[in-house]
């Protein structure tokens, strides 16, 4: 046991779980990720309790609070206190795990070394109290320390028990800078055949959180084949070579640039590891090596749908993505600045252009000097979307009534007068003026 007693402040719900625990006779740590981010210097915000009092004995010791029994059958019943959601588990020892991801059956223990052995990486299995200071069983600080991820115990084991922790492994890579220690990845590489028993939507749901980490392109480039063990039709483009006057970069090298220059936004993120994938298949080569990937957007298009539905994702997120990735290499310039927004909608819109902007980036010098016009066109979008510009028919300064009242008949032909109207102040030979408009549309009445 290190004397940490003033590792962290706690919020005051915490420190009365932990009392009432105590003062009940039982044995009670905070652990896991609030210790970990505490040992780090962040402020923990989510607080885990490990104690040795079983749920019947939690509910005692906490009688008259509110507890949830969600996960009672795992031993954890959840405090909620003053706003705060803490989760307070039984000392346990999980037994065989035949799916590759739950125990079938939980014992309880009164050991908290017990519990911590079952626990995935180091640097999630430490313990502290406030009063007794920090509980480091397999050398968890020490690996903090020296930024490694180390699997708990036997390597091979932790990740037969559950696959899932082969993706947790890469995003708290992704999360915190740290490196895989080297017999951890080797079993994580063994035992990726499991992922494929792990469900689509907790696979989805750990690839999000990496991707939106603040080192995740490093993660990546660290660990390409771990992400392939979950997405193999990306596996391709490591190491695909972009022999043309365009690029600097390999694919995968720029592709993970490209994730790098992206804001944090989860949709972006994925247009950004996706927008090439369809160049493996499309590269082609002229006899002096030049490289030419014709169509790739297309394609990219196909694998990032397949993905995404296999994934389960939301299919806002999916169309969204799918969306930016087809039309990623589409030119977007003043001139068509309006019409773009139209074609893709304000949102996708936007997120087009942050996106052509990372990619530009990413590319050759005499490319990437010129992404500061691609943020002069995002300036200009947001502010026609913020003043509401015409975009859409619903944004023209008269409608179907209006075109009724000067002689339209009710039927297709108002549409397509819209559009048509619409379409000529998209290309800036009509203002979006009511009279000017009516004009026009009293022109195009007037035709046979």
């Amino acid at each position: 046991m290190t004397d940490m007693t003033h590792l962290m402040t706690l919020p005051p719900p915490v420190s009365f779980a932990l009392k009432r625990l105590g003062d009940a006779g039982f044995e009670a740590f905070l652990v896991g990720g609030c210790v970990r981010d505490a040992c780090l210097g962040s402020t923990p915000t989510d607080f885990d309790i490990t104690t040795q009092a079983t749920p019947d004995e939690i509910k005692a010791a906490l009688a008259g609070e509110k507890l949830l029994e969600i996960g009672l059958k795992h031993g954890t019943i959840t405090l909620v206190k003053d706003g705060l959601h803490m989760e307070i588990t039984t000392y346990r020892q999980d037994s065989t795990y035949s799916d590759g991801r739950h125990p079938d059956a939980v014992t309880f223990t009164r050991s908290l070394k017990e519990d911590v052995l079952r626990r995935d990486f180091t640097i999630n299995a430490l313990a502290w109290h406030p009063e007794r200071g920090l509980v480091d069983v397999v050398g968890g600080l020490s690996d903090i320390h020296a930024g490694l991820i180390r699997a708990v115990g036997d390597a091979h084991t932790r990740f037969r028990e559950d696959s899932l922790r082969i993706l947790r492994a890469l995003r708290f890579a992704a999360r915190l800078g740290f490196a895989i220690q080297g017999d951890t990845l080797s079993a994580m590489m063994a035992a990726g055949e499991g992922l494929s028993h792990i469900s689509a939507e907790r696979i989805a749901e750990e690839l999000n959180r990496t991707l939106l980490a603040p080192h995740a392109g490093q993660a990546l480039r660290d660990y390409p084949r771990v992400l392939f063990l979950a997405l193999p039709e990306l596996s391709p483009m490591l190491h695909t070579p972009q022999r043309t006057p365009f690029h600097a970069y390999d694919l995968w090298e720029h592709t993970l640039r490209t994730v790098e220059a992206t804001d944090t936004q989860l949709p972006l993120r994925w247009a950004a590891l996706l927008h090439d994938a369809g160049k493996p298949a499309a590269a082609t080569h002229d006899a002096d090596g030049t490289s030419h990937f014709k169509g790739h957007a297309a394609i990219s298009a196909g694998i990032t749908e397949e993905i995404m539905l296999r994934l389960k994702q939301p299919r806002a997120l999916r169309e969204l993505v799918v969306t930016l990735v087809r039309y990623h290499d589409d030119r977007i310039g003043p001139d068509n600045l309006k019409r773009s927004l139209n074609r893709l909608g304000p949102e996708a819109g936007l997120l087009m252009l942050k996106l052509q902007y990372a990619d530009a980036l990413t590319h050759a010098p005499h490319v990437a000097e010129k992404a500061h016009k691609i943020l002069r066109l995002y300036d200009e979008a947001e502010e026609m979307i913020r003043s509401g510009s015409c975009l859409f028919i619903r944004d023209l300064a008269i409608d179907g009534q209006d075109l009724i009242a000067i002689g339209f008949k009710e039927g297709a032909g108002i549409g397509r007068t819209l559009n048509f109207l619409l379409d000529q102040v998209l290309s800036g030979y009509l203002e979006n003026d009511r009279e000017e408009l009516l004009a026009q549309a009293r022109e195009v009445l007037a035709r046979p």
